[in-house]
């Protein structure tokens, strides 16, 4: 079996347990000020554990969404929490190279149709389409991205 195919099945297992993940929405004030409230929290004790001044504060929790990884990971210890990102697909990371190498498929093989058509030649477009689809996703996935 392809080792990119491995790898693909590997990450959706380690990402499909997190499917509920986009449920966790923070109240509208964003993570740092619902965390900080939720504990029992004040700004000045959030800036003193943090290093920063009160002010600070108030500018890292109304621009969360601008903050660097590492003040979000500095921010999350002062926390007594653990920051943790990743990259959840909106399907499976399989269904986007499938769909991408389904799209890079249709897009070679209709040039080759029209060139072919003019001479009588035209090939079935599904079962062609499917298979240089599947050996983009075997031989060649990087070429599916061009």
């Amino acid at each position: 079996m392809n080792t990119r195919i491995m790898q693909i099945r590997a990450l959706d297992k380690k990402t499909s347990s997190l499917s509920d993940a986009r449920n966790i929405v923070p109240k509208s004030t964003g993570w740092i000020n619902t965390v900080r409230e939720a504990i029992g929290m004040t700004a000045v004790q959030f800036a003193r554990r943090l290093g920063v001044t009160q002010p600070r504060i108030a500018k890292l929790e109304s621009n969360e969404e601008n903050l660097k990884i590492s003040t979000m990971k500095k921010a999350a210890e002062a926390l007594d929490c653990e920051f943790v990102y990743y990259f959840k697909p909106k399907t499976t990371f399989q269904d986007i190279v499938q769909n991408q190498a389904m799209k890079k498929a249709e897009e070679i093989l209709l040039g080759v149709n029209l060139n072919m058509a003019l001479e009588n030649q035209d090939i079935q477009t599904k079962e062609a389409v499917n298979d240089m689809a599947n050996d983009f996703i075997n031989e060649n996935t990087k070429r599916i991205w061009d």
